[in-house]
């Protein structure tokens, strides 16, 4: 960092507050008469009617598998919230069931025989639930080919997919049904176009290779266990088992294109995407020194292009078996990016960055363009392996992106299956945002479990400056609020070349993520997340920016003075609200009213609560969350909050990113009259689409664990807010990080 004296001095940690919440049971109401929009209830009647015998005279010619049929939905506009699910109406009792969400509406399997029935059903229904159904439900139609292929041309989809042995490359989602009949039905359809339709690619992880006298025992564990079978046999098992399934076929020729997406068997469909890095320029292998300690500092795991450069041999903690040939491998990145988490901020000591050395662990898996694709679910299994060989690694980075942009109603196969991942190995991924060419972020940054990172400039003194012109923006799908944080994006690396790009934001990220996980005494890739977007510079979420940018006056385990910060972790269940009373500071409320500022940030963890088969409504529970204070006898909020249950749900979704598992309030306050000795923290969560899980009730939804970050602060250095909230909090605080030396000595000096 520039200007920066030998040793940081040594502020507060961040405390963890350890307090159970009050929680307090509330009554749903569910629909009743009031909800049926009476204004369109006739018209909608005589309209689904129509619909619904026109299916029945031409279902003949449509896909059929267990005698049931897929049909679509389509809600108004003001009947998008989870409340107006058309769940009683397309019921089991009436040979229906909804299958899953799809674009503004549902996806419905229905027996052949009722779609009659429910023709005079739209007419006669006189319950009040089925009339708010048939009010809201605006149309009705066959699922077809161009749904399948997610709104573009087969012709383009051929032109866009790669070329493999036998064909061409596509991953394929088998559709969803729920009743048992369909479901072999449809397998046996599917199993039959082995004859000339599709083929399977070659049996997983065919090319890596662990003989390598330097592959873990752990690794090579890993890597054989997923070395065997037939890709679709293994599909079609884990469809039978699940209900759900997706795999990569190869299809020979145009007209079999068509005859799978037109089957009625493919749920959706799209072209393998390649996975490239961006083009960095020339450089030679720097010569500096590193800390003599580097066995003890955090490791990255690095998904790159490998690391070559023999000047950073020491400080690779391990090396993966490699994925992608080093005469394919696109090393040059890979060595430019390992360079910025191993020692960034010595390579841009121009620039406010802290003194954080890092490890690397090498993951050798990105091609250089033009050299070859990269089946996605080949990639996916082997860093399963990879991860689950190297536990001690929490920080992952992914400087990669696929060239295209992201679906806004569809998360990615590539940000579902590494979320998928973060989840289940407790890995926090780093991941960039994509660069120009393009208009939006591109995969994977629309994984919900990652910190994806967005690119900026630097002003002439090192600080964050505008727009960089090369990343991408968000938002991302799905409600997701990416980037969440923007970081320089135009700097030095490896050999002293000046580069440019969202992969090399995300490694100059990177170290923060590993080193606030190293130092926290209870870590969790959520809490370093929460932690992260709270030691920002930044106001609110901005496409370009994210919430902010890292500030290194203070590192996301400290509190800045006058500066109280708290981290929890609760587990929370659906009907209910929860409550924590904390105490005011004096500090805040010296004047006799609440002055100063405020950030409140909570993540839900939305896992098992996610499906890649729910479109736009990938998450299937949400967050509500404020900071409360007292006045007349009424609880009010003082950081903000959102009014969603007083907005269309649309709007909801779009402007206030309603089901975003990320929410983050910010606010100064001034001259807030209040009563009382205490603020509260309320959280509440939301739960829908229970039929994609097979739930009944709320009370089959298994608890979701949520973190809670909250700082108070007056605006003043002077002021004690931070032993005054510790001291009257007492038993219910402590340290929320490990005492370990950071003070980095070079060799040399």
């Amino acid at each position: 960092m520039a200007d920066e004296p030998g040793r940081r001095p040594l502020l507060n940690p961040v405390l963890r507050f350890t307090k159970n919440p009050r929680p307090e049971g509330i009554t749903g109401g569910g629909k009743n008469a009031g909800g049926i929009k009476t204004d369109r209830l006739d018209t909608q009647r005589a309209i689904l009617s129509d619909q619904f015998k026109t299916l029945a005279e031409t279902a003949n010619d449509h896909p059929k598998f267990g005698d049931r049929l897929v049909v679509y939905a389509s809600m108004f506009d003001d009947s998008l919230a989870a409340t107006w699910t058309p769940g009683d109406l397309f019921n089991e009792d009436r040979g229906a069931r909804l299958i899953a969400p799809f674009r503004s509406g549902y996806l419905v399997e229905i027996e052949r025989r009722q779609l009659r029935y429910y023709s005079a059903l739209s007419i006669s229904a006189d319950t009040a639930r089925d009339k708010v159904d048939i009010s809201r439900v605006k149309s009705i139609r066959f699922f077809e080919t161009e749904d399948a292929a997610t709104g573009r041309t087969l012709e383009d989809m051929w032109d866009d997919a790669p070329e493999f042995s036998g064909g061409r490359a596509f991953i394929v989602w088998l559709m969803p049904f729920t009743d048992k009949a369909a479901a072999e039905d449809l397998l046996a359809t599917f199993g039959a176009f082995r004859d000339g339709v599709i083929a399977p690619p070659p049996p997983l992880l065919a090319g890596v290779t662990t003989s390598d006298r330097t592959t873990s025992p752990a690794m090579r564990r890993g890597l054989l266990a997923v070395k065997s079978g037939d890709r679709l046999n293994i599909a079609m098992r884990e469809f039978r088992q699940t209900g759900r399934a997706k795999t990569t076929v190869t299809v020979p020729s145009r007209d079999a294109l068509a005859e799978l997406a037109g089957s009625g068997a493919v749920f959706r469909l799209e072209p393998v995407s390649p996975i490239t890095t961006t083009s960095p320029g020339e450089g030679k292998e720097p010569n500096r020194p590193l800390p003599r300690d580097m066995e003890d500092l955090p490791t990255v795991g690095v998904v790159d292009g490998g690391l070559t450069a023999s000047s950073y041999q020491e400080a690779q903690a391990w090396k993966a078996p490699v994925y992608v040939k080093d005469s394919q491998a696109d090393t040059k990145h890979g060595n430019l990016v390992s360079s910025l988490v191993i020692q960034g901020h010595d390579w841009n000591n121009n620039l406010s960055l802290p003194a954080l050395y890092c490890q690397v662990g090498t993951v050798q898996a990105v091609p250089k363009p033009g050299s070859g694709s990269v089946d996605p679910l080949d990639f996916i299994a082997y860093l399963d392996a990879v991860m689950g060989a190297n536990p001690e690694t929490k920080v992952w980075n992914f400087s990669l992106n696929q060239k295209h942009p992201c679906d806004m109603d569809n998360v990615s196969l590539l940000g579902h299956e590494i979320a998928v991942l973060a989840r289940k190995h407790a890995i926090l991924p780093i991941i960039s945002v994509g660069n120009k060419p393009g208009d939006r972020l591109q995969p994977p940054a629309d994984c919900e479990a990652a910190i994806t990172i967005g690119g900026r400039q630097h002003t002439c003194d090192g600080s964050h400056g505008a727009i960089c012109p090369v990343s991408l923006p968000g938002p991302g799908p799905c409600c997701m609020l990416k980037p969440e944080l923007s970081h320089f994006s135009h700097v030095r690396a490896l050999g002293g070349v000046l580069i440019k790009g969202s992969s090399f934001s995300a490694a100059l990220t990177s170290p923060l993520a590993a080193h606030t996980m190293a130092r926290l005494r209870d870590p969790s890739p959520d809490l370093v997340k929460a932690l992260m977007l709270h030691n920002i510079q930044g106001d609110g979420f901005d496409p370009a920016f994210g919430f902010g940018s890292p500030v290194p006056s203070a590192l996301p385990w400290e509190c800045k003075p006058g500066v109280v910060t708290l981290q929890w972790t609760a587990s929370l269940r659906p009907g209910a609200a929860y409550y924590w009373e904390l105490p005011i500071p004096a500090a805040l409320r010296a004047s006799g009213k609440l002055k100063g500022h405020g950030a409140l940030t909570a993540i839900v963890n939305p896992h098992p609560l996610v499906t890649d088969v729910a479109g736009p409504n990938y998450f299937s529970v949400r967050l509500a969350t404020a900071l409360q204070f007292t006045k007349r006898g009424k609880s009010h909020n003082l950081l903000g909050s959102l009014d969603t249950d007083k907005i269309a749900e649309q709007e909801a979704r779009a402007v206030d990113h309603k089901w975003s598992p990320i929410r983050h309030h910010k606010k100064e306050f001034h001259g807030k009259g209040f009563e009382g000795d205490n603020l509260r923290v309320y959280a509440r969560i939301y739960a829908r689409d229970l039929y994609l899980y097979d739930y009944k009730s709320l009370d089959e939804v298994p608890p979701m664990d949520v973190v809670f970050v909250l700082t108070l602060g007056t605006g003043d250095e002077d002021d004690d807010v931070y032993h005054q909230m510790r001291d009257q909090l007492g038993a219910f605080v402590e340290n929320a990080t490990i005492e370990i030396d950071i003070d980095i000595e070079n060799e040399g000096e």
